[in-house]
């Protein structure tokens, strides 16, 4: 039995590494002005790409749902400079050691941190995981909610911790995280997420004390991490559980919802103005997302999924035209020729299969995403590619509009073979005698650009000017025809 609760510890802890680092470190207020808006529709498409329409679909979804925008004034590749710092010493981003390698930081590669099972992000992970774009949708958001709130109903509570060490201790959480004017559905999402649903040594009570947020349990070892916690515990003089219940609630509501991280995603990634990129509750890159997980399961098991929520959604300044990609499609084999981007006014959806119109995601303005495989037939009028999005869920996906819509629009556009289409469009000149045929938009090569060109020609949506007509007359006729744009599309699809 002993060797049984041992190999449990060690997974526990393995799972969680919830260390409360740089709690007390230092702290450095960089003074930037912040504002927030609960004006989703006044934001500004150009300076924050993809997040208005993002949140304008979850709105149009879920009416009670509110949303105020965080405008940080933060840098975005300045935010993700300081989140990728502490190498060798105490890195702010840990991932456990079975991930990818992409998201593996290149710089300590191998080497082990908390208990040894858990390594240091790489900046493409941590990049991915902060890209609030990546998580505006309906499974990933509540790692936005604010949290603050005394609306908690007991049975809700209860729901969430029957089989768990909280079980039995659910009307002293809402009591207490009511005082602190604390979401308790959040508080219970928290300590499972620290402990585990069985609990862990820092809370089994063997050394006469419990910490069950893990406040101050930090360490290189297994060791380490229980007997700092326990210290901790000791200095506060939790000697019960619930004082330790109790306590923790405090402490957060003190140190961090009152400070302004106020949502699960402001205390893991502080883009607050006060302690900037310091006091963060935890190392694990992905726990924002997880207990977010959490929480959207206990408020749909309840059918309260579709009740008023507020969620608060950071924005970066210089922030990328298209949202981070998944750590696996960053400098994997895939060229970049598989790699499209969505040429939509706002969605396009993700469906289950060609015949199967269940939705797996949207795949959103401009988002870039990677093609799996190309039709080679139509299905009801159009192809389907099957892709897979930078969060990695994979469906089909229209490649452009079916055979009944006009006027044509291509949805995914290849990156080594974007061209820009519309009715202010026009081919520009090129004197290259020697262009090759088809090649209408004259960069040098067949592309699908050159294909949706000539469709638009000849629809009358773009005009070309003479050397463009001679580039794009494939058949030589002398002119353009459906025959053309036909040619072009038979060999771009060999």
């Amino acid at each position: 039995m002993k060797r049984i609760k041992c190999i449990c510890l060690i997974l526990l802890l393995t799972i969680i590494s919830y260390t409360i680092l740089q709690l007390f470190g230092n702290q450095y207020t960089y003074g930037v002005s912040q504002q927030i808006s609960t004006d989703i529709n006044g934001i500004n498409a150009s300076a924050y790409p993809g997040i208005k329409e993002r949140i304008q679909s979850l709105k149009a979804k879920y009416p009670n749902w509110n949303f105020k925008i965080l405008y940080t004034n933060l840098d975005w590749n300045t935010v993700i400079s300081k989140e990728y710092e502490g190498h060798g010493g105490s890195p702010k981003n840990l991932v456990p050691n079975t991930r990818n390698s992409n998201w593996i930081c290149s710089i300590c590669g191998n080497r082990a941190y908390d208990n040894g099972t858990w390594r240091c992000a790489s900046q493409s992970a941590i990049s991915y995981v902060m890209d609030p774009r990546n998580s505006l949708n309906e499974i990933d958001i509540f790692q936005f909610e604010e949290l603050t709130g005394t609306n908690a109903q007991l049975s809700i509570v209860q729901s969430m911790t029957q089989g768990t060490f909280l079980q039995g201790h659910e009307q002293g959480i809402v009591n207490t995280a009511n005082s602190y004017q604390i979401n308790a559905y959040y508080i219970v999402a928290r300590l499972i997420q620290e402990q585990g649903r069985g609990g862990s040594t820092l809370v089994s009570g063997q050394s006469g004390y419990y910490n069950a947020f893990n406040i101050g349990a930090s360490g290189s070892t297994s060791s380490q991490v229980i007997q700092n916690g326990i210290a901790y515990a000791k200095k506060q003089g939790w000697n019960t559980l619930e004082k330790s219940i109790d306590g923790g609630i405090q402490f957060v509501a003190k140190e961090y919802i009152r400070q302004g991280q106020n949502t699960l995603y402001l205390q893991k990634f502080n883009v607050t103005a006060t302690n900037t990129y310091w006091h963060q509750y935890q190392q694990n890159l992905t726990a924002a997302g997880s207990e977010g997980s959490t929480l959207r399961s206990t408020y749909q098991s309840v059918n309260a999924l579709s009740s008023s929520h507020t969620f608060i959604i950071p924005v970066y300044t210089n922030m990328p035209q298209t949202a981070a990609l998944n750590p696996e499609l960053v400098n994997s084999n895939l060229p970049t020729s598989d790699l499209v981007k969505i040429n939509v006014t706002s969605s396009l959806k993700l469906r289950k299969s060609p015949q199967d119109a269940t939705l797996v995601a949207w795949l959103w303005k401009d988002e870039v995403v990677a093609r799996l495989e190309k039709a080679t037939t139509k299905i009801n009028g159009t192809y389907w590619d099957k892709v897979q999005k930078s969060n990695g869920q994979i469906g089909y996906t229209a490649r452009e509009t079916f055979d009944y819509e006009s006027p044509y629009k291509l949805y995914l556009i290849p990156l080594n073979g974007e061209t820009t289409t519309g009715n202010s469009s026009q081919v520009q000149p090129n004197t290259n005698a020697n262009s090759t045929k088809g090649d209408a938009n004259g960069d040098g090569k067949l592309t699908a650009g050159d294909y949706v060109l000539v469709k638009n020609y000849i629809m009358g949506i773009t005009q070309f000017d003479t050397n463009a007509i001679s580039r794009a007359d494939t058949n030589g006729d002398g002119k353009i025809t459906a025959s053309d744009y036909v040619l072009i599309k038979n060999q771009l699809m060999q």
